[in-house]
């Protein structure tokens, strides 16, 4: 036994749930990356403003020595250790640092007029952004090199709260989105829902099919359990007619073999009731056959031709000694969208009748046309009057009522006919006899 298969709700939500974990996720990812490149960017304009400070407050004694007489006014860089530094080289080597620095010296890239940035470690391990660059003092006789570096926990705490703050709105977010996905689902499949508790009802017998009003989606299912719950009451309905049918046909039977039974029986009458009551036992076998047919799921398209021909050839040898004329004018196109069984039923018992009356010639032809296949079985037999033909036509007349000798073949094919959704008109043939066309949807 198969394993059941996910609801459709479950399948639903948890692709919703799984598709806006990933954005989220993604943008979430997208945010952050953005909100500490701009942190770290205004960070470093901090620094670069620092270090246009300082190099504006930088000065040559008279005695040559370098000075910076403009203090940054930021407490950190007095503060030892505190992860901000300041740090200048005279092109005599001399060395001017801030406090901070205390005794070490941070590590010099070679430098240019534009101001480099890199990160480099500080004293303390620390992380620090440095931004360092050359220029040339008015009094001076070389190049001055200039460097300030920042520790870049500020920066990383900035993320982390920004981070912490994204993740608990993104949280919120896809709380408040997974509670709209799971409304949604539930709104949306609620026709679904009201559908099963019809079908419910339908299995319970409380009414006959389903009678809502859909959505336009819907809708064609909904429509299409109406026509196989309509399909399955007119098989019901013929079952039943044929099971009554078949009980007040045996009653008669059944009287006369009783009386036959309390008086001196005649086996001869019995016989006869007997032979009555088989015939109506095969007759109504025979329909009930044709309206279980109906019940089984359309098949592929079937060619007519070889169907015919293979027909056509069994009668050959069954009425050989006659010597009839059996042809088969049929397309390669022509197709019944059918069982070939069916099919098979149909034109057996039509080309059957033909050569029972046919004199000497039989003729079976077809033709595609728009939505399905006629088909037309003549003979040189002695026909129908234009009365019989109209009675034949006419809705609820049974074939074998009609024309003694037509048997229960014909009768099959008019039930055959009917839920297969044709029609099956009676005329007359160019042959002379009859011509019984067949039109198949």
């Amino acid at each position: 036994m198969s394993r059941p298969l996910p609801s459709l709700s479950g399948r639903l939500v948890a692709a919703a749930l799984l598709w806006m974990l990933a954005l989220l996720l993604i943008g979430g990812a997208v945010l952050a990356w953005a909100f500490r490149d701009s942190v770290e960017r205004e960070f470093g304009q901090r620094l670069d403003a620092m270090l246009r400070a300082i190099i504006a407050g930088t000065e040559v004694m008279p005695d040559g020595a370098l000075v910076v007489n403009r203090p940054l006014g930021d407490p950190r860089f007095d503060q030892i250790y505190s992860g901000w530094y300041w740090q200048v080289s005279s092109p005599g080597g001399r060395l001017l640092r801030s406090r901070s620095l205390w005794d070490q010296t941070l590590t010099t890239m070679p430098g240019g007029d534009e101001v480099f940035f890199h990160q480099h470690q500080g004293p303390k391990g620390e992380n620090l952004l440095v931004a360092e660059r050359d220029f040339l003092l008015p009094d001076g006789d070389g190049r001055v090199h200039v460097l300030i570096a920042a520790d870049l926990a500020e920066v990383a705490a900035g993320a982390r709260r920004f981070n912490l703050l994204l993740a608990s709105a993104l949280g919120l977010l896809g709380l408040g989105m997974a509670v709209a996905v799971l409304i949604q689902v539930r709104y949306g499949l609620g026709p679904l829902r009201r559908m099963m508790a019809d079908l419910d009802a339908v299995g319970q017998g409380e009414r006959p099919r389903l009678s809502g009003a859909y959505p336009r989606e819907v809708a064609p299912l909904a429509a299409a359990m109406n026509a196989v719950l309509d399909k399955d009451a007119e098989l019901i309905e013929r079952a039943r007619t044929h099971v009554g049918n078949l009980a007040h046909g045996l009653k008669t039977p059944l009287a006369v073999i009783g009386a036959e039974m309390a008086a001196s029986p005649d086996a001869g009458v019995i016989k006869t009731q007997l032979d009555a009551m088989r015939r109506l036992i095969e007759h109504h076998l025979g329909r009930a056959a044709a309206v279980a047919g109906a019940g089984r799921n359309p098949g592929e398209r079937v060619a007519v031709a070889p169907v015919a021909s293979d027909i056509a050839a069994a009668l050959a040898k069954i009425f050989a000694e006659r010597g009839l004329d059996v042809r088969v004018t049929v397309p390669d196109a022509a197709c019944f969208h059918g069982h070939a069984e069916d099919l098979a039923e149909m034109l057996g018992n039509l080309m059957e009748n033909a050569c029972k009356w046919a004199r000497s010639r039989v003729r079976v032809s077809a033709e595609g046309i728009g939505d399905g296949v006629v088909i037309v079985v003549e003979d040189d037999g002695p026909g129908l009057s234009p009365q019989q033909a109209a009675s034949a036509a006419g809705r609820g007349k049974r074939l074998d009522e009609m024309t003694e000798g037509w048997g229960l073949g014909l009768s099959i094919v008019a039930d055959l006919v009917a839920v297969n959704g044709g029609t099956l008109n009676f005329g007359t043939s160019d042959l002379g006899g009859l011509a019984v066309r067949l039109h198949l949807p």
